[in-house]
């Protein structure tokens, strides 16, 4: 029975992601924000969430939404922390005019794009573009959302040729040219998908391919989905093989759920769903492992099986003492020495500190593009006042 809840427990979290098809776009505009791995909350400034926070809500003289006034006031408040150095800010208000004409009117803020792609770069900086139309999907009150979905996917293709994986999640899904299509020189995949998953979809697996191959964690979970589920012609074997390739990578690179998937899987050998079948050997010790790893990605590094503080880490010990010491009452003999176990609890740790290493590390990289496009400001002020916007000068 815990197996059983813990793997609809699972499926909910992972399927809570997909927006269901009477989606609001407030709704797609989150699902699709993730898949284009936007910057969280905490990530933007306090101003550009301010700005976003009064746009959405009725905060303003009225109480019914901002007037075109308010927004103009709002708008010069954008392009001043912009032109200090907030990067999100300049992005945010790039995207706006086309979105909503009334925060810019009479504002030529043209200049920015092309600033913005210049110095962040193609991937970056088009990415950059794609998420903050994201942002205004869920606007409130209602704006017309036919600029973002004409807009958002142009520059999340752009990016995603420029090789950033953070945008092919997202262009998977605008994807036309189904078999009719040859990556670039230079960006083959390694595992294209079989024909039984890619068939008449090339070029949308090609982009989950590619993304799970450059380290997106979602991707890989997504692309080894694909080979867990039934399918005519999938040959078991080798569709758990890659499942397990696929995950493995998801789970070294943060997807706690993910870990929790692979735990169930090794723990039985065996997986049959509603639209899933796998079937690898059995291993305890890769179930305690990936059951510890999920543990320290939701407690910052730490093994805490006080259940208290960690459900996770409680319920890891609970098939701990089931691996070590058997259940003879349901046939399941031991399967883990006590070796095993320590050695399991040290590799989880190795694995949680490279996933953090790597992600410190891009997160360094990043840090450093912003800041050297933001050494690039004087151009873009320049620009800006030849046009005749001087807001924010001097401050």
């Amino acid at each position: 029975m815990q197996y059983f809840i813990m793997t609809v427990v699972m499926l909910a979290s992972h399927l809570s992601l997909l927006p269901t098809a009477q989606a609001t776009p407030a709704e797609e505009a989150k699902f699709f924000y993730r898949k284009a791995c936007g910057p969280a909350d905490e990530e933007l400034s306090s101003g550009v969430q301010f700005i976003r926070y009064i746009y959405k809500t009725a905060l303003s003289r009225s109480g019914y939404g901002m007037d075109a006034a308010e927004k103009q006031i709002v708008f010069n408040e954008l392009l001043k922390l912009g032109k200090q150095g907030d990067i999100h800010a300049l992005a945010m208000a790039a995207v706006l005019p086309h979105v909503d004409p009334e925060f810019s009117e009479g504002i030529d803020v043209s200049p920015i794009k092309p600033w913005l792609i210049r110095h962040m770069g193609e991937a970056e900086g088009h990415w950059l573009l794609g998420v903050f139309y994201l942002h205004w999907l869920s606007g409130f009150p209602p704006v017309s959302h036919a600029p973002v979905y004409v807009n958002a996917p142009k520059h999340f293709r752009k990016s995603a040729l420029a090789g950033n994986r953070k945008s092919m999640m997202f262009i998977s899904e605008y994807s036309s040219k189904g078999d009719d299509f040859t990556p670039l020189p230079g960006q083959e995949i390694k595992n294209p998908m079989p024909d039984y998953i890619a068939k008449g979809e090339r070029e949308k697996w090609y982009w989950v391919v590619r993304a799970a191959e450059l380290g997106d964690a979602w991707a890989n979970y997504f692309a080894g989905l694909q080979y867990a589920e039934e399918r005519p012609g999938r040959p078991i074997e080798e569709a758990s093989r890659m499942t397990v390739y696929y995950w493995d990578r998801s789970a070294r690179r943060g997807d706690s759920n993910t870990c929790a998937w692979l735990a169930l899987l090794f723990e039985d050998g065996e997986e049959y769903g509603l639209e899933t079948a796998l079937n690898v050997e059995q291993d305890c010790k890769k179930s305690m492992f990936y059951g510890m790893l999920r543990t320290r990605l939701r407690t910052q590094g730490e093994y805490i099986t006080d259940r208290k503080v960690s459900n996770d880490g409680a319920d890891a010990e609970f098939f701990a003492r089931k691996f070590l010491n058997g259940l003879p009452r349901k046939n399941f003999p031991p399967c883990m020495t006590q070796s095993q176990y320590e050695a399991a609890l040290k590799e989880s740790k190795i694995a949680y500190d490279e996933f953090k290493a790597r992600q410190a590390e891009e997160k360094a990289a990043q840090q450093a593009l912003y800041d050297k496009a933001r050494e690039a400001l004087p151009e873009l002020r320049a620009e800006l006042a030849a046009v005749g916007v001087n807001v924010g000068d001097g401050q």
